[in-house]
Order: C-alpha cells, then sequence, then structure tokens
C-alpha cells in the first residue's frame, strides 16, 4: 500500500468519524430547558377536618409540619371529634414547607398531592402548636425540633 492510499483512508475514516458524530448530535438535539419549580405560595382558607389525618384548609389537602396523629388508631374517631369540635372553621393562612417553617429543610414541601404546611390564626396562633399542646397531635422533632409537644 503506499503513502497516498493510507492517507486517502485515513482521511476518509475521519471524515466518516465527524459525518458520524454529527448525525447522532443532530438527532440526540439539546435538552428540553429545565422547568423552574412552581414555588408554593402561602394560602388562606378554612379548616375542614373530614378525619384527624386528613385535614383540608380552603379545599386542599394539608399536612401539618412537624406534627401527626400517632395515637392507637382505636382513638381515631375520638380524636378526630374532638379536633372538629374545637377547630372546625377556623380562618387559617397557611405556608409550605420552605417558606420560613420549622421544618424547612427537613421534610419535603409536597407528599403526593397533600401540602405540608405551618398553618397560623389571625391572632398568629400555630394551629400545630395548639393540636399539639391539647394532646389530639403529636410533635415530630425529626421534622421540627422541640418547635412542638411530643407525645
Amino acid at each position: 500500500m503506499s503513502i497516498r492510499s493510507i492517507a486517502f483512508l485515513a482521511i476518509s475514516a475521519v471524515l466518516f468519524g465527524a459525518g458520524f458524530l454529527g448525525i447522532i448530535v443532530m438527532q440526540s438535539g439539546s435538552p428540553p430547558p429545565a422547568r423552574p419549580a412552581a414555588a408554593l405560595k402561602p394560602f388562606d382558607g378554612k379548616l375542614a377536618i373530614p378525619s384527624i389525618d386528613d385535614l383540608r384548609v380552603g379545599g386542599r389537602k394539608v399536612l401539618l409540619c412537624g406534627a401527626a396523629f400517632s395515637r392507637p388508631q382505636a382513638m381515631r374517631a375520638l380524636v378526630t371529634e374532638a379536633a372538629r369540635r374545637d377547630y372546625q372553621g377556623l380562618i387559617l393562612t397557611c405556608k409550605p414547607v420552605g417558606a420560613g417553617t420549622p421544618c424547612d429543610g427537613k421534610i419535603a414541601s409536597r407528599v403526593g398531592d397533600t401540602l405540608v404546611v405551618q398553618c397560623l390564626t389571625a391572632e398568629g396562633e400555630d394551629l400545630a402548636t395548639m393540636l399539639t399542646q391539647g394532646g389530639i397531635l403529636c410533635g415530630q422533632p425529626v421534622q421540627a425540633g422541640a418547635t412542638y409537644k411530643p407525645c
């Protein structure tokens, strides 16, 4: 094989490789631009309590950050009734985790379709504090430190 043949084959191989790479790059295109996560904003509404572990504010299903029902299941109906009697219909302002709650950085702002929030009354009282002080819910130190009273 002559030097001319080897040079021709080398140039052909480089051009083939460059063309093939160009086709692959054009096929994959550029990745779609990243969509910014929708910023969750505070919202207001009346508290509805279908069940002690199904709280709704303004029609939105919420989970109070740092507080949860962790009593025996046999107590669910009794605790739900007590919570409805004392707190159903309260007007609340709720801010999602990440907007200055005791749980920021310790829990996600959503669990499925449920928003994880801190809710305050018009007087500035924290609903989770009221429910944990009343023994209805239990504070969750992993989520909110010593902010709420544990059981």
